[in-house]
């Protein structure tokens, strides 16, 4: 054969494999360019902003799907078949009941009385549902169901340990985008995200200032979403690259992970201080607790087994002391004041308000009142105390419990709970990428936390967020220990994220 010929034909595997590479930059782009802005619009609270996401992630799953992503479609891993057909069947339920509620197949639930007294005042309705807000449940819906796909996208993208890492730095990239507008709001009518006043009633720039929460249209969101961006950042500050003779050295030494400090460690630290003057900035005292209890869980899990003596948990405790009194002294005046300043009425609000969800949820405890309704229902139990009009729950859980009834809210929530459990079972076990499985537990764990009591699970931007971390949690959780690799292009994807 002519040595022209040959050298055609050993070319042409190489082209392909470089288009297949190039299309599967521009896949898994894509899909992390939509997860760093989808903080930038509002939070992507707004109709506008989160339905074209949702469009996008379809889009990217169908691509995925078909094998033109880092790997050849949802490949179940060895040890993964029995627990992802436990969430698959868990997320299908609720996915199913929502349906159910939005048609007349479903048994007559307490909503029927609503749907009765329409029928004389306007002489015509249409027939019963448990569903209060039809249209709203169908929003609501789509919501979910992107969210599980950007969940099912995260998995098959980040089995390997460059993709995965990369979807921690794109957390903090977003957030430092987050940031950036927060500080010049604060310099320039802070209550405003573009012509939005993030603020009821009268507003006067001259006297009036609202505490920082940059992008989002609350502070407690913002304050949520950094601290998720700061232990995330400490995560990845904490990252181990050592050998196991280098750890037996480490160890003989009776050094630690504290010990070896770079200039990228730094950074991130750095970093991370930059997160936490933001979450002191806000103000939101449940966004400070939950990534306090976070940062406490990740450092639990990614110490364990690595402080073998009293000294170096001496060194650990003072270094975590001296980081905390510094972004205390930096921003710790917001928290203080809105903590000294905040009357006893706010907080008797929002139990008044728990109260009235617990009431509804008694109304119809097994099918709910549909997803999506609680403004609706919260309108019909509205409490004399409290006149203003009102569409969270304040609570991601009992909201979700008043709209999908006690069994499909427990079924939902198991949705997260199991990944996130998935997460914590293969941080604790295991060494190999410890961190990552860790970070995607603790980081996740900062708005699973705040929702007990606010609703920043209900942020798309954050719920996009947390449904890529457990994702991202659940694939490494079946990384094989030995270090070798389910996937047959894992080369190519470590290929990929090394040279674009």
């Amino acid at each position: 054969m002519p040595r022209s010929v040959q050298v055609e034909e050993a070319s042409r595997p190489r082209q392909a494999w470089s288009f297949r590479g190039s299309i599967s930059f521009v896949v898994v782009a894509a899909f992390f360019l939509l997860l760093l802005v989808a903080p930038l619009p509002m939070g992507a609270n707004r109709e506008w902003a989160w339905a074209p996401m949702t469009v996008a992630v379809a889009a990217i799953a169908i691509v995925a799907a078909l094998g033109l992503g880092p790997r050849r479609g949802l490949p179940i891993a060895v040890g993964e078949g029995w627990p992802i057909a436990i969430l698959t069947a868990c997320f299908a339920l609720m996915i199913g009941l929502a349906v159910l509620q939005m048609s007349t197949l479903a048994p007559l639930t307490a909503s029927a009385s609503f749907y009765a007294k329409a029928a004389e005042v306007l002489r015509h309705a249409r027939a019963p549902v448990p569903s209060l807000a039809v249209d709203a449940s169908f929003y609501a819906l789509l919501r979910c169901l992107a969210c599980g796909l950007i969940f099912c996208i995260a998995r098959t993208f980040c089995r390997n340990e460059a993709p995965a890492r990369f979807l921690l730095m794109v957390l903090l990239a977003s957030a430092f985008l987050v940031m950036i507008y927060g500080f010049l709001g604060l310099s320039n009518h802070s209550c405003f995200l573009g012509s939005y006043l993030k603020k009821q009633g009268s507003y006067s720039p001259e006297f009036d200032r609202c505490i920082m929460s940059g992008t989002f249209v609350n502070s407690n969101s913002f304050g949520c979403f950094v601290g998720m961006a700061a232990i995330a950042a400490i995560a990845l500050a904490l990252r181990g690259r050592r050998t196991a003779a280098r750890a037996a050295q480490e160890l003989g030494e009776g050094r630690h992970i504290l010990d070896r400090v770079t200039g990228w460690r730094l950074s991130l630290l750095a970093l991370a201080l930059f997160f936490a003057g933001g979450l002191l900035f806000s103000g939101s005292r449940a966004a400070f607790a939950a990534t306090v209890a976070s940062f406490v869980l990740l450092a639990v899990l990614l110490l364990r087994g690595r402080l073998h003596s009293r000294r170096q948990l001496g060194s650990f405790l003072v270094g975590v002391g001296i980081v905390g009194g510094l972004f205390i002294l930096l921003a710790g005046g917001a928290l203080i004041q809105k903590t000294s300043s905040s009357s006893s009425g706010a907080h008797v609000d929002r139990g008044v308000i728990w109260q009235t969800t617990l009431q509804a949820i008694g109304e119809s405890p097994w099918l709910g009142w549909g997803l999506g309704s609680f403004p609706d229902i919260y309108a019909v139990h509205q409490p004399t105390q409290i006149p203003l009009a009102n569409d969270k729950a304040h609570s991601t859980p009992l909201e979700t419990v008043l709209e999908l009834g006690i069994p499909g809210g427990a079924v939902a929530m198991a949705t997260v709970l199991l990944p996130w459990a998935m997460a914590l079972r293969s941080a604790w076990r295991r060494r190999r990428r410890r961190y990552l499985t860790a970070a995607a537990f603790a980081v996740s764990a900062v708005p699973i936390f705040h929702s007990t009591v606010d609703f920043s699970l209900q942020m798309p931007a954050i719920a996009f967020f947390v449904s890529a971390l457990l994702g991202m949690g659940w694939a490494q959780a079946f990384v094989p220990t030995d270090g070798s690799s389910t996937s047959l292009r894992s080369s190519h994807d470590n290929l990929l994220y090394s040279h674009h």
